[in-house]
């Protein structure tokens, strides 16, 4: 029988612990086991093998997210995020668990995305654009996106950066669509942050940033 309690409490490491909790801010309970440990076990459990609870400790909402992307089913994949949901707290769990899901392929998960981005919950807000770019930003949905993005009324610190993160992420293989996007934004934490996070990026060669750099609001 898999017990889970004893994976993480013969893998945790105290030092690496506090190292985390100086980066992500989660009210889970943080053990210090690295994330390519859980992801290996992660490929021996059912998701159902954890039972969602508010005592979770950061490391099970992790290896039940990596469990459920080893599923070749999109409809799974979907259905376990939306368990997720209530429990993200940290950009570094959205982060994980949404990138990993390699089943988003079809309109079914980008209308799951596409709905997140008009919610009022900071992180289900990230999920949702978070989402979109790994999944869905290199296809024909990318106009769309970038429409719907203009529709997202949250203004939480962690929506707000991964809108930016996006449109960084546009900067790196459709340039001018992404300086008109950049342009046109109000919002100055967003214009600003998509332009330091385009110029930090190495995809984004040196004539692009210079570009990008005279799009500051000041």
């Amino acid at each position: 029988m898999i017990n889970i309690k004893k994976f993480i409490k013969d893998n945790s490491d105290y030092r690496y612990a506090e190292f985390e909790k100086k980066l992500i801010k989660t009210s889970h309970q943080i053990n210090g086991v690295r994330v390519p440990t859980l992801r290996k076990f992660a490929k021996e459990l059912e998701p159902e093998y954890i039972e969602l609870e508010d005592n979770l400790c950061y490391e099970e909402i992790l290896l039940y997210g990596f469990a459920a992307s080893y599923i070749k089913s999109e409809d799974e994949q979907i259905e376990y995020t939306q368990n997720l949901l209530p429990l993200f707290d940290d950009w570094s769990l959205v982060d994980e668990v949404v990138l990993s899901m390699k089943e988003f392929k079809t309109d079914k998960s980008y209308q799951f995305l596409t709905n997140l981005l008009f919610d009022d919950r900071e992180y289900y807000v990230r999920t949702g654009v978070v989402g979109l770019m790994r999944h869905f930003l290199k296809t024909e949905k990318q106009e769309e996106i970038l429409q719907n993005l203009r529709k997202v009324t949250c203004q939480a610190h962690y929506a707000k950066m991964a809108i930016s993160w996006l449109y960084s992420e546009l900067c790196t293989f459709n340039f001018e669509r992404a300086k008109k996007e950049i342009e046109q934004l109000t919002d100055a934490f967003i214009r600003n942050r998509s332009i330091s996070k385009a110029c930090d990026s190495y995809r984004v060669d040196k004539p692009h940033k210079e570009e990008l750099q005279k799009l500051r609001i000041k």
